[in-house]
């Protein structure tokens, strides 16, 4: 049976905390993983096995040994990808951070459903690739993907706590002031099971601070970080306010003037699972960005 270990190190800030707490909420590791862990014997603090009262000391090394069976993810199983499509902007042994085009999807939404991302980075690494979070099939830019179902939850965690962040940048139509924040809460569109629109059916807070770059005669790229993580919650925001993004299919009445959806995943701050260690990873503006400028 397929099995992953990891050493991790016990900082000065988890020092003192009893190894279940350890497991639970330092290092995020589910509590039914947590508990295969411990019913088996295999987290060792030093070499030796110990129980979950225990309290962890600066400096100890935890040894954790999981094994696929004990995780319910089912395995994925992508195909009909291309490995020539994947452009690799951080990788490491656990996960890696593409850079989604334009135009194709994340993952499939019918079993034979070829030619999405998901795909395409099956393809590149010959082994099962797993979703993390999703990018609009029109947005292009930085997304993260788990290469085993370890670290899968515990990024997962990272992205709902806010913990891992994202900037986009955005073209939108006019101007704006030079920065500020939009809380305008999003629902449901009634008529078109596509769209969002604010204040509609089932509405939820949203939250989105922005800041302008630069400026055409006609339009502003923006800078865009989200406090939370609405569907649509930028192509909402911004139509409503009057300043839809350049080329939305849903939301722009001027998009069949342009190429595609100016929307782009630009930066992201990723924490690796286990050390938590910081990473930036940038996804360069696409070509096309940079010609909307002219």
């Amino acid at each position: 049976m397929q099995k992953w270990q990891y050493h991790c190190t016990v900082t000065a800030a988890q020092s003192g905390h009893r190894l279940k707490q350890y497991l639970r909420r330092d290092l995020l590791i589910p509590k039914t993983i947590c508990y295969y862990l411990r019913i088996r014997r295999i987290v060792r603090i030093n070499g030796r096995y110990q129980s979950v009262y225990t309290p962890v000391k600066t400096g100890d090394d935890v040894l954790l040994t999981f094994y696929a069976g004990d995780f319910s993810t089912p395995r994925p199983d992508y195909h009909g990808g291309d490995a020539s499509l994947v452009h690799v902007l951080y990788e490491n042994d656990d996960l890696l951070v593409v850079d989604k085009p334009a135009g194709i999807k994340t993952h499939p939404n019918r079993p034979e459903e070829q030619g999405t991302l998901m795909s395409h980075v099956t393809a590149y690494l010959q082994s099962p690739a797993y979703v993390v979070h999703r990018i609009d099939r029109a947005t292009s830019g930085a997304l993260v993907v788990a290469k085993n179902p370890v670290v899968l939850p515990i990024l997962n965690c990272l992205i709902s706590s806010k913990k891992i962040t994202r900037q986009y940048r955005a073209w939108v139509h006019g101007h704006l002031p030079a920065r500020g924040t939009i809380n305008l809460p999003i629902g449901r569109d009634p008529l078109d099971k596509r769209k969002r629109q604010v204040g509609g059916p089932d509405a939820l807070t949203a939250v989105t601070h922005y800041r302008v770059l630069q400026e055409t005669p006609t339009k502003s790229l923006l800078a865009i970080q989200l406090e939370t993580g609405r569907t649509h919650q930028i192509r909402v925001q911004f139509s409503y306010l009057g300043h839809p993004v350049v080329g939305d299919p849903l939301y722009d009445p001027q998009a069949a003037a342009y190429s595609r959806l100016f929307l782009h995943s630009a930066k992201m701050r990723l924490l690796l699972p286990f050390s938590f260690t910081p990473v930036m990873v940038t996804a360069p503006l696409p070509e096309s960005f940079l010609r909307l400028a002219d």
